[in-house]
């Protein structure tokens, strides 16, 4: 888990400083892939003034610091996930008494990248004595499990070479790698130009689902949810490409349910939108739906970047933007952020809208938050819900703003244990009916200085927002103020909405809660049509196809039996056709 501790005095967020510079590490394979960093192109007062140029991007070896200095640095952060102090760090990492006139000190880290832990001197001293025994680079890890924007000090200004900064658990991984003597090599800058044959595909660039994680009661067939597929694809590297394939996947476990690919030539330099059909089912039997974007060109010098990975998940109650485990449910990202400029609170938010929304009602409301002070026992915030009634077409229309609200619901939760960064539920006296179509925006308000509101920038849906039709996801209320798109559309909340069925029935949308069982099934399946009439049934595999049919229904007390021996293992719709409506359901065949 990493985070990023950030005051933001801005709604917002500059993506330009770090929007091409990367930590990768490039082997061993066991480490491979990108670091979440700050660098010194963020931070006014370093000698590089940023890392856009390609010219100063370095690749190498990386090596640990080692001045001699004797004993340990106690002052350590605490791991968020066991809630134990880390070790202390050797003093000797950390740099603050490197001798530039020892052969041996300053031999080990010429023209390499340097490893140096955080610790009793200046950023910005590490890094210029790091220079001035030959090193490339340098690469400090934080004895917090958090990303630092590091202060130049005195010395940064002196300092030309290029430096990162990474979470504890990155900085750990790396060091415990090299001394257990493994070759780590990493690559620190702008990667453009920097290899022959590189193709990328950036997170910020591609389009994502409608949410990552749907109630199956909002997912019953491709009129309530399907996927838009797409992503921007780029030449990153020196050389032309004339073949360059961008493909798509979705899998639902180990079957693939969708898969298309295109092929196009893309010289150095230039990018190209690949637009590919919509992923829609007649209906989503529950689980995590894996969507694959891939782009290659066959070799590929730095392919960690081709690939982009998530899954919607459809499951029995939660709805949430941001990614969650397909297991658990739980957040996979929690990243800390706090408003620094308000007066009186602040407010992370989302906003909820569906077609169909009158078939549940919102029963409750998860997040997760964090508190530099080590504890968030006893702190208060504030869960409220209003319906938002501005008139306006998409995120693209100038109406687009939060001026029409009605207060649905405010609660106050208090924590009564000390759970940082975990998911809390906080569950409404009374569930909150919702309408078709209509917008809610709910809120999770902190008065705290020092309270942080977990968000997400792994899929922050900046593609999707330029998109016509796209309705906002995120919101941040500042005092009275508030602000569309949140964090300029670079995060996303945690926050994930409780739903249930709603059972009272909205004029014809009637919701019949049928249960098959067992399901799986290997060879009967029984079902409880629970009190929906009906006449004929069709089963139709993930593709579509048309697999089963009984034209009559014949039910005992409520009950109709299916024999399923001839279907092939898999996931299945059955769709259940009454007189004036049809009801689908998921049934899974394991022989």
């Amino acid at each position: 888990m990493k985070k990023i501790l950030l005051l933001f005095s801005a709604l917002a967020l500059s993506a330009g400083v770090q929007a091409q510079v990367v930590l990768n590490i490039m082997s061993p394979s066991s480490l491979q892939g990108g670091l979440t960093h700050s660098n010194n192109g963020a931070v006014a007062g370093w000698g590089l003034a940023d890392l856009l140029d390609p010219a100063d991007a370095v690749l190498d070896t990386v090596v640990v610091m080692d001045d001699s200095t004797a004993g340990i640095n106690t002052l350590v952060g605490t791991d968020p996930n066991t809630g134990n102090a880390y070790p202390g760090i050797p003093l000797k990492y950390e740099g603050c008494n490197l001798d530039t006139n020892s052969a041996w000190q300053t031999n080990r880290l010429n023209g390499k990248i340097v490893l140096i832990a955080r610790g009793t001197c200046e950023f910005g001293l590490k890094v210029y004595l790091a220079e001035k025994a030959g090193a490339r680079a340098v690469i400090m890890f934080n004895r917090d499990n958090a990303g630092l924007n590091a202060a130049p000090g005195v010395y940064g200004g002196l300092a030309t070479i290029p430096f990162a900064m990474v979470a504890r658990p990155d900085g750990d991984n790396l060091l415990n790698a090299i001394l257990n003597g493994q070759t780590v090599v990493a690559f620190l800058g702008n990667k453009i130009g920097a290899f022959p044959n590189d193709m990328s595909i950036s997170p910020a660039e591609a389009v994502y689902p409608p949410a990552l994680a749907v109630p199956g009661m909002l997912a019953m067939d491709s009129t309530d949810f399907k996927m838009k597929l797409g992503f921007w694809g780029r030449n990153d590297g020196s050389a032309n490409q004339s073949s360059v394939v961008a493909s798509v996947t979705v899998k639902r476990g180990t079957t693939t349910v969708y898969s298309t690919t295109a092929s196009f030539p893309l010289n150095s330099g230039d990018s190209s939108y690949i637009s590919f059909p919509p992923f829609q089912l007649n209906g989503y039997p529950l689980g995590a739906y894996e969507v694959n974007y891939n782009l290659t060109a066959g070799t590929d010098d730095f392919p960690i970047d081709n690939n982009i990975d998530f899954a919607t998940v459809i499951n029995d109650s939660l709805y949430s933007y941001a990614r969650v485990d397909p297991a658990t449910l739980d957040a996979l990202d929690n990243n800390s952020q706090q408003l620094s400029s308000f007066t009186s609170s602040w407010g992370m938010c989302i906003n909820f809208q569906h077609p169909n929304a009158s078939r549940s009602l919102l029963k409750g409301v998860r997040w997760a938050a964090w508190s530099n002070t080590d504890t968030i026992l006893g702190r208060t915030v504030d869960v409220s819900v209003d319906g938002w009634y501005d008139s306006f077409t998409d995120l693209n229309d100038p109406n687009c703003a939060v001026t029409n609200t009605s207060p649905l619901a405010l609660d106050t939760y208090t924590y009564t244990t000390n759970a940082q960064d975990q998911l809390v539920s906080h569950y409404f006296t009374a569930p909150i009916e919702l309408d078709d179509n209509q917008r809610y925006i709910v809120c999770i308000n902190s008065s705290d200085q020092t309270l942080y509101l977990n968000h997400s920038g792994a899929v922050a849906y900046q593609l999707n927002d330029q998109m016509a039709g796209e309705q906002p996801r995120e919101l941040v209320r500042l005092d009275n103020s508030w602000f569309v798109r949140g964090f300029s559309g670079n995060l996303i909340p945690t926050m994930q909405l409780i739903l249930e069925q709603n059972t009272s029935g909205v004029g014809e949308e009637v919701y019949y809660d049928i249960k098959p069982f067992p399901n799986p099934a290997q060879q009967l399946v029984t079902i409880d049509l629970g009190g929906f009439d009906a006449r004929s049934l069709e089963v139709v595999d993930l593709t579509g196809a048309l697999v089963l049919r009984q034209d009559q229904v014949n039910a005992v007390d409520g009950k109709a039996v299916v024999d399923v021996t001839a279907l092939p293992n898999g996931a299945y719709v059955f769709i259940a056709k009454g007189a004036d409506r049809d009801v689908k359901f998921n049934v899974v065949v394991s022989h």
